[in-house]
């Protein structure tokens, strides 16, 4: 298919004999044993789409391409869309990142073996297990109230864990364009360090990575006066960048921070001074800066650092910007009903890495909620069957209370 195309459908009417109980530990295996990487993987979002059709839902396939990117494919489902003033969504990935050398791993990285309470295999925390709780929790919730008074929503990519171009902001942009309305939004990254109900995420530092090539003048390492080190000045920045305090932090958000990546130069021999050399760094921004701040903050010290007989060139790709989703109706929900499962009141937080939610905070109220995050993009990838069950519940529960 072409950018931004819709698959037919077949019809979305129930089949009466479908038992609309689902089990969400089975259901994470069915994911996770479809080894779906980046880009367009029809099986995994045919797999969701049957489970969601029966469950009466509308189903869009969509297909995107183009923006320097490769094609994906998306699925969005929505149940009851019609005169709702609120639609719930659940937002999540299909994707997983490679497995690596399988034999490193214990368990079959695809097998979905389950062994002493954990599920194992690649995307049980990272996040199959979590899309298939609220396909679920939706199952169970629909056995008890048919005609809910609001909208039921699915943005499901296979676009995530790479470029993350043509999934879901591109949906979004879709949604909008044709009507379909989202006001509440669930994502389902794993957000716990350790146990589940630890911590849901209302917002997430900003990302922006940066390249920075220094080119000096090649010369005799015993005759430095005829040469002009790049290296040297390099290293000179990059600790300026680093020592330079960027904040404190606030209520909601860890202090901004930079990270040395990479340095590499060439190596021409151990006598020779180099005439290039290149660093990567990385830095996290909280709400106190925006892309447009820190950028001009790193090419003013370039510009002051680098001097005379030197040059430098700068590239730099800003993956999101920081974003606090204002925690007034969802976020306190989804605390309650945390709370309610587990005993556990969650803290609100911003901490990790970027994720689909700087996407959505422009169109709805979002909030990331899901398993523990430590074996994530590990070998070994596991979530606890308990903690899988318990996620269910909490989704079933935001459900009841919204």
């Amino acid at each position: 298919m072409g950018s931004g195309t819709l698959a037919p459908q077949a019809s979305t009417v129930p089949d009466p004999f479908f038992n609309m109980k689902l089990d969400s530990v089975k259901l994470s295996q069915d994911l996770i044993r479809i080894a779906s990487y980046s880009g367009v993987n029809l099986e995994v979002l045919d797999s969701l789409g049957t489970h969601l059709k029966n469950l009466g839902f509308d189903c869009d396939f969509l297909e995107f391409d183009g923006s320097n990117s490769y094609q994906v494919n998306n699925l969005h489902a929505v149940l009851n869309p019609k005169n709702c003033a609120r639609a719930l969504y659940f937002a999540g990935h299909t994707d997983v990142v490679r497995e690596g050398e399988r034999s490193a791993w214990t368990h079959d990285p695809f097998a979905a073996e389950i062994f002493d309470g954990k599920l194992f295999g690649r995307g049980a925390a990272d996040m199959k297990c979590a899309i298939a709780c609220f396909v679920s929790a939706v199952a169970e919730f629909l056995e008890k109230n048919p005609n809910p008074d609001f909208g039921i929503g699915f943005l499901i990519t296979n676009d995530e864990e790479a470029d993350g171009v043509n999934g879901t902001k591109k949906v979004l942009e879709w949604m909008q364009k044709s009507g379909k309305k989202i006001s509440h939004c669930l994502v389902g990254e794993p957000t716990n360090p350790q146990r589940f109900g630890e911590m849901i995420k209302v917002g997430r530092r900003g990302s922006i990575g940066f390249k920075l090539k220094i080119t000096g003048k090649q010369g005799h390492v015993a005759y430095p006066e005829n040469a002009l080190n790049p290296i040297t000045i390099l290293l000179n920045l990059l600790k300026i960048l680093k020592d330079h305090k960027l904040d404190e932090g606030t209520s909601f958000f860890d202090p901004s921070n930079l990270e040395i990546t990479a340095i590499t130069s060439q190596n021409l021999g151990a006598n020779v001074i180099p005439n290039a050399a290149e660093a990567e760094f990385n830095v996290r921004f909280n709400d106190t800066h925006s892309s447009k701040s820190i950028i001009e903050l790193v090419e003013y010290v370039c510009k002051k650092t680098v001097g005379l007989g030197a040059k430098y060139e700068l590239a730099y790709k800003t993956s999101g910007e920081s974003f606090l989703s204002d925690p007034k109706f969802l976020a306190p929900l989804v605390v309650a009903s945390v709370e309610k499962v587990t005993g556990k009141k969650p803290v609100l937080s911003t901490s990790g890495g970027t994720s689909d939610a700087r996407f959505i905070k422009d169109y709805a109220e979002v909030v990331e909620i899901g398993l523990v995050n430590k074996t994530a993009h590990r070998i070994d990838e596991f979530s606890e069957i308990l903690e899988i069950e318990q996620l269910q519940k909490t989704y079933l529960e935001i459900l009841r209370s919204f």
